[in-house]
């Protein structure tokens, strides 16, 4: 389940082909007459889509189609206790160096994922959402009554899901130049504009250290026109 920029979409899609199993696609919204290059490539990867209404979407109103025995659902963005685990694991290939966490969020998953797990360092997520004041209430369910300190910033969505700015294609640009790294304008072009603002606004105190979770999605460039990016 996803919308048009779904990173888990495509994610998903991947895997079913790798492991030869039937994946279906439940889109947010009407079918376009010109599907996002995230759709695209998840329909490359074998993904039958299946499109519909806002309204059935957010009431979970899912198609009889994956009602039938043998299907294993998995929510937008994978959220879920589940996801959580899954994200968790991240934590294994992390030095406990680290004073600071940051990461994207859309449903917030993986940043609850990594509150369970971290204990002693502080995390934040960047959202890429407009708005969502349910956020934290969704980390909140999936975290443990151990889970680590975490807040969640929306000051960097650059106007919402799927949108951008020019200054977020600026810096988008900027920081590969200087650093090589690539980053998309739906996830994380947001986190690391977010990330190096607070760093540069003194956010972080002296001696910090501070670590920014790539989690990819630069399959959503190509729908940029050229020659937005310099990439």
């Amino acid at each position: 389940m996803g919308g048009a920029w779904s990173n888990h979409i495509v994610a998903t899609a991947a895997a079913c082909q790798q492991m030869g199993f039937k994946s279906i696609g439940i889109i947010r919204g009407e079918e376009p007459t010109t599907k996002s290059t995230t759709l695209q490539e998840a329909v490359r990867y074998g993904m039958q889509l299946v499109f519909i209404s806002r309204s059935q979407y957010d009431q979970n109103q899912l198609p009889s189609l994956i009602k039938e025995p043998g299907c294993y659902f998995i929510p937008a963005g994978g959220y879920g206790e589940t996801g959580a685990r899954g994200a968790s694991t991240i934590v294994e290939t992390i030095s406990k160096n680290f004073t600071h966490i940051v990461c994207a969020v859309g449903t917030g998953t993986m940043l609850a994922g990594l509150a369970n797990t971290c204990r002693e360092q502080q995390l934040m997520g960047i959202s890429a959402l407009k708005g969502h004041p349910e956020l934290e209430e969704q980390v909140s369910a999936l975290c443990t009554s151990t889970a680590g300190k975490w807040s969640i910033n929306r000051d960097f969505h650059c106007g919402g899901y799927g949108k951008y700015s020019a200054e977020l294609i600026r810096f988008m640009n900027e920081w590969y130049e200087k650093t090589g790294i690539p980053s998309d304008f739906v996830y994380t072009g947001k986190l690391f504009y977010g990330s190096h603002t607070l760093l540069q606004n003194g956010y972080y105190p002296a001696g910090a250290r501070v670590l920014v979770i790539h989690s990819g999605g630069l399959q959503g460039n190509a729908s940029l026109p050229d020659p937005l990016l310099a990439y």
